[in-house]
Order: C-alpha cells, then structure tokens, then sequence
C-alpha cells in the first residue's frame, strides 16, 4: 500500500509541475493539495512518505527492448486521387 501512495505523490507533484510550468495556476494548486493529502495517508501507513522531488527523466528507447517495430502494412492498394485514375476508365454516372 506504501509504495502505491509514493507511486502516487511522486505522480501527482510532477502533474503538480507540469501544471506549474503551463502556468494552469488552479489546476497546480488542485494538484498540490492532492500531494499533501497523499502523503498525509502514506503517513499513516507507519512509514514516513518520502521527502525528495519527483524524478523527472526521459524515456529513451533501448534497442531490442520493449513491442518490435511495426511492419508495413502490405497487399493494400494504393488508392488513385481524383483525376489521376487511368484514362480508359469512366467515372462514376451521375444520373438524376
């Protein structure tokens, strides 16, 4: 349950941050008090939530890791724009 409320906080001050740095001023201040709230009930599990920022990184892709990349999509059409269909062909009848 602990590690599910820090999992929590460190979410919920970095959309904190986000909302800061957009400058969604009532959202950042929604997104702090939910912080201290969380960390409130991480205080009551027996153990002191924990003090330091939220990690901020980047995802880096790893080669070899994660879903393969996709493979082309094959044996579809390619479908002609209007105009550029052969010549021989007529269009579609407009009948009324």
């Amino acid at each position: 349950m602990l590690t599910l409320l820090i999992a929590l906080v460190e979410a919920v001050e970095a959309a904190a941050a986000w909302h800061r740095a957009q400058e969604f001023r009532a959202q950042a201040r929604a997104a702090a008090e939910a912080a201290v709230l969380l960390r409130a009930a991480a205080a009551l599990t027996g153990t002191p939530p924990p003090t330091a920022k939220p990690r901020i990184g980047r995802v880096v892709r790893t080669p070899g890791r994660g879903l393969p990349a996709a493979t082309p999509v094959t044996g579809v059409p390619v479908r002609p724009r209007p105009g550029q269909g052969p010549p021989d062909r007529p269009g579609p009848s407009r009948t009324r």
